[in-house]
């Protein structure tokens, strides 16, 4: 069978609630199997670090919310932030997800390249991401990809 496009589309408004409400489950998911801490208190802080980065919602300057199309079906989504801290305009990956039925298939490699064209085409010059250490699929996709480690936190269990 032959690959389908991929693509990206700005979200639009309708779109909206249900994209942050998504970031805001896989990204609490993550966090709080990462941190051993409560769902519910990982979900709280997930929400609040998303209402905090995008206060004016699709309206927020430097902050780019897509849809990933694979031919005409939405299977995921990327949110693309542009800082410029260290003197440079560089990307920032704050969200990327596939549905579960798009992984597998190298729609994440694609899309990622789409990601690095779409943070060109805004002026970056660098473009970054976090993932939490426990995602070794996702690692080693941003490794073969050219992606390095620029910094590592790390935490120990003090009870």
């Amino acid at each position: 069978m032959p690959e389908l496009p991929v693509a990206l589309r700005s979200i639009d408004v309708t779109e909206l609630d249900a994209f942050v409400e998504l970031v805001v489950c896989s990204y609490a998911d993550e966090r709080a199997s990462a941190m051993d801490a409560r769902t519910e208190d990982a979900q709280r802080n997930a929400r609040s670090q998303v209402e905090a980065l995008l206060p004016q919602g699709l309206a927020t300057p430097d902050h780019h919310l897509y849809s990933v199309l694979e031919g005409n079906a939405a299977v995921g989504h990327l949110w693309i932030g542009v800082t410029h801290v260290d003197g440079f305009r560089s990307a920032f990956i704050y969200d990327i997800h596939l549905r579960e039925d798009a992984r597998g298939r190298g729609l994440g490699r694609r899309v990622m390249a789409l990601a690095e064209e779409a943070a060109h085409g805004l002026g970056a010059r660098d473009i970054e991401l976090h993932v939490f250490a426990q995602n070794s699929r996702a690692r080693r996709l941003y490794e073969s990809l050219g992606y390095r480690v620029t910094s590592l936190s790390m935490r120990k269990h003090l009870g």
